[in-house]
């Protein structure tokens, strides 16, 4: 890994990162601003001599490294329940989990948990979080010999490593929120409303507009809210979701190439690649296990678990958003590598 593009992947981490937490800072200001009354007569209650000033900058602090961490868990829980993701004990994998074990000794990181999605299209991805899972399909183990095993397995370990995985991880909350299926048995246009209906409301009621306000003309700007969340929240994870896919772009390279120097098999990761990406779309759809494009971008190939549909079955292909470098660069970059280490 060049030092020049180290360096990117870090400040596009970092200004991923920044972009969550703002969005989130944006949600905590909303809802503690709707309730200041209640927040000054705690204060005055039971610390009286702490400044106001302190007292909010810690109140604020608290309530976001909360968020941060509650979405996290959520973010990750609805990716992994979304694709059916099964957790694997040792036994039912004893050869996997020790080839993970060997890599991450190598990696020098903790193993990760090992998930399993019951799909014959051959894709993996990693979540981060206190608790890392690794996640392969059937389809996978199926078509790559041990080698391109190796490697696709040392690029994810990659991810784990770099911490690029929990970012990104923690940048599909929104997003996911945002996505054409149901979540939590709620419709997309419902979901995204009501969240965004609840922050735009909480402005509302935090610049104080609501203390003069009649019934009728709160219970107005109550519906209003609710009309244009969709679109506030669409507003709010614009960025998330632009910086995101551009992090994207340099976390592949990153771990292609840390992945070949783990595995020391450049080739053998490029041919896994060209073999992986031949494969999609060669027969029908079988399952539709995708977030729209969320979990697309977290998988080693942009296509998620799902193949073409069979024309006149009703299916559709779910990539709405393409944030991964072309796979033939990919190929080509991890090809010069090879040559570059034999010579």
């Amino acid at each position: 890994m060049s030092p020049q593009r180290s360096t990117r992947l870090r400040r596009r981490l970092a200004a991923t990162l920044v972009a969550v937490v703002l969005a989130d800072l944006v949600f905590v200001g909303a809802l503690l601003g709707a309730i200041a009354p209640l927040v000054e007569t705690l204060r005055t209650a039971i610390a009286p001599a702490i400044p106001a000033t302190l007292w909010w900058l810690v109140l604020v602090s608290v309530a976001l490294l909360a968020l941060v961490a509650v979405q996290l868990r959520t973010a990750r829980t609805m990716t992994l329940s979304r694709t059916d993701v099964r957790r694997l004990s040792e036994s039912e994998a004893p050869a996997l989990f020790e080839r993970v074990r060997r890599l991450a000794t190598l990696a020098d990181c903790q193993p990760p948990a090992i998930g399993l999605v019951d799909s014959d299209v051959p894709n993996c991805f990693s979540v981060g979080g206190r608790d890392p899972m690794l996640v392969v399909s059937s389809g996978l183990r199926d078509q790559l010999n041990d080698d391109e095993l190796d490697a696709v397995l040392a690029h994810e370990l990659a991810h784990l490593r770099n911490r690029d995985a929990t970012v990104m991880t923690l940048a599909t909350f929104l997003p996911t929120l945002a996505t054409d299926r149901p979540v939590a048995g709620l419709p997309r246009w419902l979901r995204a409303n009501l969240f965004g209906g609840a922050i735009l409301f909480a402005f509302v009621v935090a610049l104080g507009w609501t203390q003069s306000a009649s019934p009728t003309a709160i219970g107005l700007v109550a519906a209003l809210s609710l009309v244009l969340g969709g679109i506030a929240l669409g507003v709010l994870a614009t960025p998330v979701v632009y910086l995101s896919h551009r992090l994207s772009q340099d976390r592949e390279f990153v771990a292609d190439r840390a992945g070949a120097t783990l595995s020391g098999k450049p080739e053998a990761l490029a041919s896994a690649l060209e073999k992986l990406d031949d494969s999609v779309g060669s027969t029908p759809q079988q399952d539709l296990r995708s977030l729209d494009g969320v979990v697309d971008e977290l998988c080693l190939l942009p296509h998620g678990f799902v193949r073409d549909a069979a024309e006149g079955d009703g299916g559709r292909f779910t990539i709405r958003l393409r944030s991964h470098p072309p796979t033939s660069e990919r190929i080509d970059r991890l090809r010069e590598f090879a040559a570059e280490i034999e010579s």
